[in-house]
């Protein structure tokens, strides 16, 4: 029987079972007691549909532990790492993500609806399709694949182009702050954009196909065949105007 379906148990029959448990389970059943967990070994922890509003997990190992569905507006997890962890559909608004591995993360479907990114450190792709990314802060940052991190230490620099982008097919990044950010070979099929800022990103071989770009503002980026957006690009990247 899965942990996720045994917990429910356990917590009504008391100390009688608690024996029984071994350490991970203790850990779970703490965390789900207490919602504070800083520097816990939650590794392939199952989580699923938990009630974690505001948690504290700092620092916390949850790394291949499977989040789908679980509500975790507003927790901390600050330095905590997340590579293959399963938060398909998870509820993260609010969450903070300062420091905070990611890499083959799965948020497909998942609400991180103005969720700061900038100090988040992807490692590899993480899988964003169909989630809700409205008004995110991705400035002066990036979405990376798996060559490693491509943030910009200087705006006058270029970019490094990473091997392969986040998948973001059908995501809402409407608002979005993406100035600056770097979201080369990003497969944003289908995506909308709607009122994104855009002035500046790299956008080099991204996939924007069937992407709605509307009110978008695009000047300064660089686009997907290598081209410069002119100035006052708006929905759509004009050519640089010659001098």
């Amino acid at each position: 029987m899965r942990l996720g379906r045994l917990l429910p148990l356990v917590l009504l029959m008391g100390p009688t079972l608690s024996g029984c448990l071994s350490e991970r389970e203790k850990t779970v059943r703490r965390l789900l007691e207490t919602r504070e967990c800083e520097g816990c070994d939650l590794t392939d922890a199952s989580l699923e549909g938990a009630d974690l509003e505001g948690a504290r997990l700092k620092g916390a190992k949850l790394s291949g532990a499977k989040l789908a569905r679980a509500r975790l507006r507003n927790a901390d997890l600050t330095g905590a790492f997340l590579e293959s962890t399963d938060a398909r559909q998870a509820d993260l608004r609010g969450v903070r993500l300062e420091d905070t591995r990611l890499g083959h993360t799965q948020f497909q479907g998942a609400n991180l609806e103005g969720v700061d990114l900038r100090n988040t450190l992807f490692q590899e792709s993480a899988n964003f399709e169909g989630a809700n990314l409205r008004g995110i802060n991705l400035e002066e940052s990036g979405l990376t694949g798996p060559d490693g991190p491509y943030r910009r230490s200087q705006k006058r620099y270029l970019y490094d182009v990473p091997a392969g982008g986040a998948l973001l097919m059908r995501a809402d990044l409407t608002g979005a702050k993406l100035r600056f950010s770097v979201l080369a070979k990003c497969n944003l099929e289908g995506a909308i954009l709607r009122g994104a800022d855009l002035r500046d990103a790299n956008l080099e071989q991204a996939n924007l196909d069937g992407a709605d770009l509307t009110e978008a503002r695009l000047s300064g980026a660089t686009w997907t065949d290598y081209s410069k957006c002119g100035k006052g690009s708006v929905g759509q990247c004009l050519p640089t105007r010659p001098r």
